[in-house]
């Protein structure tokens, strides 16, 4: 392979061993010329036409070949190549599903049947969960006899978290396979080292719920360990993870430089903490692909200020000061900013700072219309953070409906995913906005999710300083439980939500599969911020982990 122009990659590969405070100010010191761009690509370009004759020239009568297509659409999704490729999968999904029972019709393999049932639910496609029941025997139960395959359960497990409210095959089958992968995670049972590190990843976040870049980057290492691996296939999925690097690298530079130019960033309170790296990570979870670059700058610049905006009104302003800026958001009015003192100052001039550069953006795409839809989500952000201070200091107890309600918008929940539709350039149209505002129960749905697993994780910092309005200590008090009943119940209103979410995106028909799939993703996202550490606040934990092993572990070809 043509070497890398000269693009520093071992400087790069330093950040994680400073301090995480230093992090950014790493990102600043390097440049990436447009030849190391060019040098993957003309690579990844020589290899896209062998991967596409593999997987999809073949005939579209042969039943095997069509069940060997569809676990090959599956090694894309997982790889992070399916985006190369979608015309191709849409094709022969379609093509596939009009015969999906005579392609099931003698299958009685529990992977591949699993596997083929997690790329249609994938692609949207509604296939019966009932075609598990091949597997249980008389008794009712699933047979002992398929804990010997050890894939094939891996990949039964997956299937699971693509369940909706009616697979109730799907809620047996979670405990079934839980109880014999956890003995395989821990070492109980003897498997290869390649595949217990996969049956951990899944145990911690399944592939459904876990964001493209990470699985696509596990998978990597898992693939290259398999004896049977595509030579081809592997390859074009390292030079494109590493091409998506070099992306990720020039954005986190992008994002940190902007960062540290403002003029805001003077007037800082002093207790605040710059998230440049998180907010990077919270973008690239809407989506990983190298042509929405741009989205994810947006995105993460979005991140920063909703965070400062958050912190100031929850911790540096009375509710007076609060109402003052709410007041001048609603009025999108510079000449209003004379109103405000100090960090409630600072917020609103950021906000229209940035929002000026959206509008500079939106111009020069032709795209002006999506500024107003942007403008009116971010003052319900504000007018949702007035009323849950007015909550936490002012005595109003609300209900716990009420509260999980408001604090889905408050949190960002509805901007967050209009800026991810803003960051897809011509695909994000007005149709897409304007369903979104129609607030549909897939987004109502993802609204009270992020509040319940931000309110679990934030609990005890939350009771420490005083701030009751949180869902956990709320429902703790209607309901007259402990901490530990009501999170439980929390907990299981979350699992119902993930179930509802699949439902829902099997239901809508009307708007385009990427549309969906912002929705998606930031489900995807709440998985990975909350799950064992709240990534967002600790960079110290599972950050650090998950920078390393997208920026730092070396890929070697």
């Amino acid at each position: 392979m043509e070497a890398l122009g000269n693009f520093d990659y071992e400087s790069y590969t330093n950040f994680t061993k400073l301090p995480s405070s230093q992090w950014g100010d790493q990102f600043l010191k390097f440049s990436i010329a447009d030849s190391d761009f060019d040098v993957l690509e003309r690579e990844i370009e020589v290899l896209k036409p062998k991967v596409r004759e593999n997987i999809f020239v073949s005939s579209s009568t042969d039943k095997d070949a069509m069940k060997k297509t569809i676990l090959s659409i599956h090694f894309l999704d997982s790889l992070g190549l399916s985006y190369h490729f979608e015309k191709e999968i849409e094709e022969s999904l379609k093509h596939a599903f009009e015969k999906i029972e005579d392609l099931i019709a003698d299958e009685n393999k529990l992977h591949t049947i699993s596997t083929i049932f997690r790329v249609f639910r994938t692609y949207g496609y509604y296939m019966s969960s009932d075609v598990f029941k091949i597997f249980k025997g008389d008794d009712g139960k699933f047979k002992e006899s398929l804990i010997e395959d050890v894939k094939g359960m891996l990949s039964f497990y997956e299937a699971v978290h693509f369940r909706t409210t009616t697979d109730h095959i799907l809620d047996e089958a979670l405990s079934f396979t839980l109880n014999h992968l956890e003995s395989l995670a821990t070492g109980r049972r003897a498997s290869p080292p390649h595949i217990s590190k996969l049956i951990q990843n899944a145990l911690h976040i399944p592939q459904h719920r876990n964001i493209q870049a990470l699985v696509a980057r596990e998978y990597i290492s898992f693939y290259e360990h398999e004896e049977d691996h595509d030579e081809t296939l592997l390859k074009l999925a390292k030079l494109n993870f590493k091409f998506l690097q070099l992306h990720y690298f020039q954005e986190l530079k992008t994002i940190t430089m902007w960062w540290t130019e403002l003029d805001h960033t003077s007037n800082l309170p002093p207790n605040f903490r710059e998230r440049t790296v998180e907010t990077w990570f919270a973008a690239l979870m809407m989506y990983f692909e190298p042509q929405f670059s741009l989205g994810r700058i947006m995105s993460a610049k979005l991140y920063l200020v909703i965070t400062f905006l958050d912190d100031a009104c929850d911790t540096y302003g009375s509710i007076s000061e609060v109402e003052s800026l709410a007041d001048c958001l609603e009025r999108w009015d510079p000449d209003y900013m004379e109103n405000l003192q100090g960090h409630m100052k600072t917020a609103f001039k950021f906000v229209m700072y940035l929002f000026k550069e959206y509008e500079e953006i939106l111009r020069s795409q032709g795209r002006s219309f999506v500024l107003e839809k942007m403008i009116e989500e971010f003052k319900i952000i504000a007018r949702k953070n007035l009323e849950l201070v007015k909550w936490a200091r002012g005595g109003h107890v609300p209900s716990f409906d009420e509260y999980i309600e408001s604090g889905g918008a408050e949190i960002g929940t509805y901007a967050t995913i209009a800026c991810s539709i803003m960051g897809l350039g011509e695909i994000g149209k007005k149709e897409a906005f304007e369903w979104l505002i129609s607030r549909p129960k897939l987004v109502r749905i993802l609204g009270a999710k992020t509040r319940l697993m931000d309110d679990i994780a934030d609990f005890e910092e939350d009771m420490e300083k005083g701030y009751t309005a949180n869902a956990l200590n709320y429902y703790m008090n209607e309901h007259g439980v402990t901490k530990e009943e009501a999170s439980r119940e929390l907990e299981k209103m979350n699992g119902d939500m993930n179930k509802i979410v699949n439902e829902e995106c099997l239901k809508i028909t009307t708007m385009p599969r990427r549309i969906l799939m912002q929705s998606v993703n930031y489900a995807r996202s709440l998985d990975v911020l909350y799950t064992a550490d709240d990534v967002y606040n600790h960079r110290e934990g599972k950050l650090k982990e998950y920078m390393r092993l997208l920026l730092v572990d070396p890929i070697l070809l």
